[in-house]
């Protein structure tokens, strides 16, 4: 079989290619998916079938056509983007079926234009047939997805390749977290991205007891009504001052700084969140007590290390008293008396791939990678990604004096960073093809050769241990605080603005 076979998005590609193969079927991958928005969303499915499709040595075809405009005209043409938010009272039962059957028309819509692409590019290539990996989801119109293919087929004079692929969807879902793909959350489509948020809002609305909104054409509700019941006078992040009466909202005062900026939500996101922090030298020390001065409410704590003399320079618990101490308890002691109120977990071991299964890694909200050693970063990153959980990672911070030139980026677009460069290689034989932010830099500053280091050596300052992970070295890399720290500040921001982003979304 010569087939051309169309892709939703890696996850659903992944059960889909592995049942053709075992079969010997003969086919190429075509992505064509112009109703993915906003663009960033779009991206991140591409890039992530195009890292899989190499990863396994698929052919893959891209029309790499962002089709906002195109979408939006089509569903609108189509009368598939009417109201849909209209009253009880005002309905009369055509209008209420009117309103239900516009999304079926927008997503027939869809499918029509993805497969009528899909089709021709098939005629053009010579193909036998087409399909594609919409068939696996539970979550689609499987019997319009069919008929829209067949239809096509007769349409195009090319066979449409039908097969329920949906039992294999489970295990298709399980393989892709394993490969740490990229999950999205929603079908494609604004109308897909809004109708989730507002069921989420819906379920939160009716678990406090709060009547649902209603909602009249054309008329949208205050944004006062978006504040739970159980905190009066709540302010919303963006709206404008109370009014003088109204009962102010209260928070810690440890954080009321910081709540003027964020509101009380993104707090109130942070006290609940639990992150785990893996190094605690000079980027993750920072991390923790960024994210502990942030009213993170759990942290977990993770370094094998002890406190040595030439860490003072750059690690935040490192001082004249703590040298010879666990790096994990001194810092866990600094982090109490910040914040006595956080629960704060020290760990004083190393993670590996071997004893992962220790941490609960599947029960945080955010990982931060903060490992020095290779292989243990790449278990860590296999880890989290496998567990659905928010990755930051942290890239090397040697050699550098300039925090001004931190950057972040996908570890797939990252460039002048040589453990950059290392990880990707690592990933890439480990199978590994999804996408997750890291903070680098490419600075690379020439070290002072002449200067005696103790470190590697028989002189070695590490207490109580002799020579310690450093003597295997051959080369003592120089490190700056305003550069570690910088990064550590890096990492704990993109933990903050993802809460807010994501308490915005649920507002």
């Amino acid at each position: 079989m010569n087939l051309l076979l169309h892709s939703c998005c890696a996850p659903c590609t992944v059960a889909c290619a592995e049942s053709l193969r075992a079969e010997g079927a003969g086919f190429r991958l075509f992505w064509y998916n112009p109703n993915i928005h906003p663009y960033t969303e779009y991206r991140n499915r591409r890039d992530t079938l195009v890292r899989f499709a190499a990863g396994e040595n698929l052919d893959l075809d891209l029309a790499d056509e962002y089709g906002l405009r195109l979408f939006l005209r089509g569903v609108t043409e189509s009368g598939c983007a009417m109201e849909t938010s209209v009253t009880a009272e005002s309905a009369s039962p055509g209008a209420e079926t009117e309103k239900d059957a516009a999304p079926r028309r927008r997503c027939l819509f869809c499918y029509r234009l993805r497969l009528e692409k899909t089709a021709a590019r098939a005629a053009e290539l010579g193909c036998g047939a087409f399909s594609t990996t919409l068939l696996i989801s539970p979550y689609q119109d499987h019997e319009a997805v069919r008929e829209t293919g067949e239809e096509t087929a007769r349409r195009y004079a090319i066979p449409f390749f039908y097969r329920d692929f949906r039992p294999l969807f489970r295990d298709g879902q399980a393989k892709a977290g394993e490969r740490g793909l990229y999950m999205q959350k929603y079908c494609g489509c604004v109308f897909s991205e809004e109708e989730r948020y507002l069921q989420k809002s819906k379920a939160r609305r009716s678990a406090a007891g709060a009547p649902p909104f209603r909602k009249t054409a054309g008329t949208p509700p205050p944004r006062s009504i978006a504040v739970p019941e159980s905190r009066p006078g709540a302010a919303v992040p963006g709206s404008p001052p109370a009014a003088a009466g109204n009962k102010p909202v209260t928070v810690n005062p440890l954080f009321q700084r910081l709540s003027l900026l964020t509101g009380a939500e993104v707090l109130e996101k942070l006290a609940a969140a639990r992150v785990m922090i893996f190094g605690l030298g000079g980027v993750g020390s920072w991390c923790a007590e960024a994210l502990v001065r942030s009213g993170v409410g759990k942290i977990d704590i993770v370094d094998s290390d002890a406190v040595c003399v030439t860490n003072v320079n750059r690690q935040v618990q490192a001082t004249g008293r703590t040298v010879g101490l666990s790096k994990a308890a001194a810092l866990k002691e600094r982090l109490l008396e910040i914040n006595p109120d956080c629960e704060v977990t020290a760990r004083d071991t190393v993670f590996s791939r071997e004893n992962a299964a220790g941490f609960n890694i599947e029960g945080a909200a955010y990982v931060i990678d903060a490992i020095d050693s290779l292989t243990h970063k790449l278990d860590l990153i296999e880890t989290a990604r496998a567990a659905g959980v928010t990755l930051f990672s942290s890239m090397g911070m040697a050699q550098k004096m300039d925090p001004t030139r931190l950057k972040t980026a996908d570890i797939w677009e990252t460039q002048g960073c040589p453990l950059a460069r290392l990880v990707r290689q690592g990933l890439r034989k480990r199978g590994f093809t999804g996408g997750f932010t890291v903070v680098y830099s490419a600075e690379q500053v020439p070290l002072h050769r002449e200067i005696e280091v103790s470190c590697g050596s028989g002189r070695c300052l590490c207490p109580g241990k002799g020579v310690e992970w450093c003597g295997g070295r051959k080369v003592i890399n120089g490190s700056a605080v305003t550069v570690t720290a910088g990064a550590g500040m890096i990492l704990a921001s993109l933990v903050l603005r993802d809460a807010a982003e994501k308490a915005r979304a649920e507002a």
